[in-house]
C-alpha cells in the first residue's frame, strides 16, 4: 500500500471528504489530492499534520506501507534532489529514495545564519542523530542545550521537544538521521 492509499483509507474510514481533511490538517486540498493519487508523496510535515488530524500516530500511518526498492542504493551529490523541502527557511534534502519505506530517514539540513527551526516533538520511540558538517548549531532538547561545532554530534530521543538554532554568521549544514522516519 502507498502512503496515498493509506491516507485515503483512513480518511474514508472517518467519513471525511478531502476538503474536510484539508480543513482539519491544515494541508492544502491540492496537496492531499496529489498524495492520494500518487502524484507526490508529500512531506513528513504534511504526513504528521494528517496523522494528527485523524487521531493516529505517524507510525500507524506508515505501518502498512509496502517496502519497495533495492536492498542497497546510492545517492550522488550531483544528482538532482530527490525531495527538497523548504519550510521556515530550513532546507531538508532527503538523501535516499523511497524514504517513507525505510527504517531510517537520512537528511541533510541547511539552516541559514541566525535562524532556528520551530520546536517539534516526534512520536514516542523516535530517535535522532545529528552530525554537524559545517558551521555552528545549537540543539535544544527538552531543557538541555548542546552547542555543536563542525565535527560534533548529538543523539537524542526526538519525542522530547526539540529545535535547532544557528547562532553563527554562515549557514549550518548537518547530517540528520531519524529512526523511525519522522522529524
Amino acid at each position: 500500500m502507498t502512503i496515498g492509499k493509506k491516507i485515503r483509507q483512513l480518511r474514508q474510514t472517518k467519513g471525511w471528504s478531502l476538503a474536510e481533511l484539508a480543513k482539519h490538517s491544515g494541508v492544502a486540498l491540492s496537496t492531499l489530492s496529489r498524495i492520494e493519487t500518487g502524484k507526490m508523496t508529500g512531506t513528513l510535515e504534511s504526513h504528521t499534520d494528517v496523522a494528527r488530524a485523524m487521531g493516529v500516530r505517524l507510525t500507524e500511518l506508515y505501518a502498512s506501507i509496502d517496502p519497495a526498492g533495492p536492498a542497497a542504493e546510492m545517492h550522488r551529490e550531483e544528482e538532482p534532489a530527490r525531495s527538497l523541502i523548504v519550510a521556515k527557511e530550513t532546507r531538508l534534502h532527503v538523501l535516499t529514495g523511497n524514504a517513507l519505506q525505510k527504517e531510517m530517514l537520512p537528511l541533510r539540513i541547511t539552516l541559514p545564519p541566525k535562524k532556528s527551526t520551530p520546536k517539534e516533538r516526534a512520536a514516542e520511540g523516535t530517535e535522532k542523530f545529528l552530525y554537524l558538517l559545517k558551521g555552528q548549531l545549537e540543539v535544544v532538547v527538552g531543557e538541555e542545550r548542546f552547542r555543536l561545532k563542525t565535527g560534533d554530534s548529538v543523539y537524542f530521543q526526538a519525542s522530547l521537544p526539540h529545535l535547532l538554532a544557528n547562532p553563527g554568521t554562515s549557514a549550518a549544514v548537518a547530517l540528520c538521521v531519524s529512526s523511525p522516519p519522522a522529524l
